[in-house]
């Protein structure tokens, strides 16, 4: 099957910088909409077999680079998304691409899905304007963390010394120094995949290896404590089905246990929501063993 593909480029809702963005469209007419938020220190570009798959199975697939990524950032602008509240333009600016994209298919159903830090920007985009999406896949997401609220402090307490476009090493090992302790001796990025070729891509890649700066740890700290408070459970929308997919051996979802978390507070809560952790597979499961398998559950959800 010929899948065609086009840029799209849509203002961010922070009023300066321009998402980038990527629409691969199926041949004849097009099932629905599904729309995926890439995570951390990637971009969009990654998941070209994914969407490529999905457009395929006859579904318009698309998604943009977010602030402080790929190609919506310049080089001196990796890693920082804004100054303050970054964390809220990565959610506004999911539905202002969207709402681009239901331009030109404005009958079609609208599927979401969102990656690691991507699964924490839909979660809060599910929260806001449920309304506007009809099936929602989180993929890689984390639990509840006890010590975000002291990282979310330490963030802004070292912005004061070193600004919001500061680094902090002491940061970013309190988050990710513990990702690798399963993977001894599979290098800094073990704890993405079991694929040797990924690993050594994401390594060489300059669009994946750089930092993030204070602000934009604080924004990622945050995404994660606004969409595991109680009150977030209590907001998503009984009826809109949710699919959680993550792999055994991921630790953002604390092996299962942050995932099942989610799932446990969503069940309680009356949501139509479904869980499947995929075994000896670990943070990208788009890019381990499991790839065929997870895209084929996301088509079957889909459906």
């Amino acid at each position: 099957m010929s899948i065609e593909s086009k840029e799209v480029k849509v203002l961010s809702s922070d009023g300066v910088h321009t998402l980038c963005g990527v629409v691969y469209l199926p041949e004849g007419s097009p099932k629905g909409i599904f729309h995926l938020v890439h995570g951390m220190t990637e971009y969009i570009g990654r998941y070209t077999p994914l969407l490529n798959k999905i457009a395929e199975a006859g579904y318009v697939a698309c998604g943009f680079d977010n602030l402080g990524h790929g190609k919506t950032a310049s080089e001196n602008e990796r890693g920082f998304i804004a100054k303050k509240n970054g964390y809220k333009y990565l959610v506004e600016d999911v539905i202002r691409f969207s709402d681009e994209i239901k331009k030109e298919y404005p009958d079609l159903p609208y599927y979401l899905m969102g990656h690691s830090m991507g699964s924490f920007i839909v979660r809060l985009t599910a929260e806001k304007y449920g309304d506007k999406i009809d099936k929602l896949i989180i993929c890689g997401t984390g639990g509840p963390n006890p010590a975000a609220p002291a990282g979310i402090a330490l963030c802004k307490l070292l912005k004061l010394f070193k600004g919001a476009r500061g680094y902090s090493g002491f940061i970013e090992n309190m988050a990710f120094g513990t990702y690798n302790k399963r993977f001894p001796g599979e290098g800094k990025y073990g704890w993405l995949t079991k694929d040797e070729a990924v690993k050594a891509a994401y390594a060489a890649d300059p669009l994946c290896t750089f930092r993030f700066t204070l602000s934009a740890l604080e924004d990622l700290v945050k995404l994660n404590a606004l969409c595991n408070k109680p009150v977030w459970f209590k907001n998503m929308r009984k009826d809109l089905p949710v699919l959680l997919i993550s792999g055994a051996e991921d630790p953002v979802g604390d092996y299962g246990k942050g995932v099942t978390a989610v799932y446990n507070g969503l069940t309680d809560n009356g949501c139509n929501v479904k869980m499947k952790l995929y075994e000896n597979c670990r943070h990208e499961i788009h890019n381990d063993t499991c790839r065929e398998e997870s895209a084929n559950d996301i088509l079957e959800f889909l459906k």
